[in-house]
């Protein structure tokens, strides 16, 4: 057995049912064997798309996301979206190799540096007989520091003998860590004589699974409950359910959190985004709990801090108070805020400025929230209309949702929404795109095309670059300067093989029902919009 046979034989071993990437001289004989082996490879068009698939099908199905490049510049290609995948501490493996021993070599560059300075892990398969167990060490350090590791497998390797290799390890996770018993009643008195506390449920939350936990908590404190983004509809349905908390809050949400004494924050950041600036905690007590130690105070600092597991954490609180037979102070304010919530009315959050070539984003968001199939899986790209989408179209729990927008770069949607159809290829996934980050990777609606994948595309066209446009407006300079020419993309979908319709008036929206029962195939859907609709004012 040669070594490029030995790699896939250990990535199967380690259950890499499917690997995504672009074939290269580094990878080439390893991803050959590995698909006569019967992996599925994902063969992508641009090499940052292989590592935005890989990252967006790891978050979808919670294992190890694998992408394999060749040297050089088929790695260097992929800096944008593995840095989106260390922001997101996705779990990625990414697969490499060194350039031919050969120093003046036109591919050549410094894996190690390159890692680093995304912010990756990085390790080498220094000798023939290692490959095993250095895989076996990727994976696990993948899992066990919750960032992408980047693996250099040289090409020189390819062709020796494996000889005896380790065998397969898998990958094991630590188990939820249970909390100091000193943090934990440092914390309670805050918890326990708080008159209108509110649960809130980052990510991290995501990962413990912590719903049930979470809202039996709440129960017990009388205490309606909140997300962050990456968290969004966790508790979809549930008469507590505040939504998203910070600058996406609908009125309901704001004015109860603003009347809140006592924020407990499990797996949540508290970033600018969900906190307002900080805005939303002034004045008032936060617990933040994290199963990492080093993300406390990263953006504010809380009253006290638990280490821990979400869904631990939150049945530790909920014993506590129980044991001491907790009743909460004032259970008025949750029926208030309860009753609030089942009076609100969406439509009443905004002027609608639908006109008779356009329609408002907002609104489109609310009919397609209605028109569209409830098992749907959502990913997201970065822009000015996420603004109106992420609090309007929901998904059936939060494990349904992600963006790829930890790192602010626009354009990685598209092959993110990919990798998360790839996960669930049997029930439809749905793109939501700006009309910018959809022309950065447009070549790549081939590959769903290829995979005949059920992806509804939105795409929020208002030919420009919208975020940018209005902050030409508020800086006084001219807006036009973010406009663009675009072609019509419903030819160009159709010209590559997908299906598309053109939206200018919302109940065009509406042949969405039938288009997307049972779709085979992506389906692009081009929704115009006006740039001067500022929906950030």
């Amino acid at each position: 057995m040669k070594i490029f046979e030995a790699c896939a034989d250990s990535l199967l071993g380690h259950g890499v049912d499917v690997m995504f990437g672009l074939m290269g001289d580094a990878n080439m004989l390893y991803v050959a064997n590995y698909r006569e082996r019967g992996g599925q490879f994902v063969a992508v068009v641009h090499e940052s798309s292989a590592v935005a698939m890989a990252d967006s099908w790891s978050r979808s199905t919670g294992r190890v996301g694998v992408a394999t490049v060749t040297h050089g510049p088929g790695l260097s290609n992929t800096m944008t979206s593995l840095m989106e995948a260390v922001r997101s501490r996705s779990q990625v493996l990414l697969l490499t190799g060194d350039t031919p021993a050969e120093p003046t070599h036109f591919q050549r560059m410094d894996i190690s540096s390159f890692a680093q300075a995304a912010g990756a892990g990085y390790d080498k398969v220094h000798r023939r007989e290692t490959l095993g167990r250095d895989l076996n060490r990727a994976f696990q350090r993948v899992v066990a520091e919750r960032r992408p590791v980047v693996l250099n497998i040289p090409v020189d390797l390819m062709l020796e003998d494996a000889g005896d290799q380790s065998p397969v390890s898998p990958a094991v996770h630590s188990s939820p860590s249970i909390p100091a018993i000193d943090d934990l009643d440092a914390a309670l008195g805050l918890v326990a004589s708080a008159k209108r506390p509110i649960v809130l449920a980052g990510y991290g939350a995501v990962l413990s699974r912590a719903d049930d936990a979470l809202l039996a908590l709440a129960e017990t404190l009388a205490a309606p409950v909140a997300t962050s983004v990456l968290a969004k509809d966790m508790f979809r349905g549930h008469p507590s359910n505040l939504g998203i908390c910070g600058s996406l809050s609908h009125s309901v949400a704001a004015a109860a959190i603003a009347e809140s004494d006592l924020i407990i924050a499990f797996g949540a950041s508290l970033n600018v985004y969900t906190t307002f600036h900080g805005e939303l905690l002034a004045d008032k007590h936060v617990v933040q709990v994290d199963i990492d130690p080093g993300r406390f105070g990263w953006y504010l600092p809380a009253s006290e801090y638990i280490a821990g597991d979400a869904a631990v954490v939150a049945d530790a609180i909920r014993e506590a108070l129980d044991a001491i037979d907790h009743t909460p102070s004032h259970p008025g304010w949750l029926r208030s805020v309860q009753q609030n919530l089942v009076d609100y009315c969406p439509e009443s959050e905004y002027r609608d400025h639908t006109a008779v070539d356009t329609v408002d984003v907002r609104t489109a968001c609310l009919r397609l929230d209605d028109v569209l199939p409830s098992d749907r899986t959502m990913v997201s790209d970065i822009g000015r209309f996420t603004n109106a989408v992420w609090p309007r179209i929901e998904v059936p729990d939060a494990r349904r949702f992600t963006t790829m927008g930890g790192f602010g770069a626009i354009g990685l949607g598209l092959a993110g929404a990919i990798g998360a159809a790839i996960a669930r290829p049997d029930e439809l996934t749905i793109a939501v795109v700006g009309d910018g980050g959809f022309m950065m990777h447009l070549a790549e609606l081939t590959t769903a095309v290829r995979h005949q994948l059920p992806l509804l595309v939105l795409v929020f066209n208002d030919n420009a670059y919208g975020a940018e446009h209005t902050k030409l407006q508020r800086y006084g300079a001219d807006p036009d300067h973010s406009l663009n020419m675009w072609p019509e993309f419903g030819p160009i979908a159709e010209a590559i093989g997908a299906g598309s319709m053109s939206v200018r008036k919302i109940e065009e929206l509406d042949e969405l029902r039938h288009i997307t029962h049972d779709l085979r195939g992506p389906y692009v859907v081009d929704i115009k919009l006006d740039p001067e609709v500022d929906i950030l004012a």
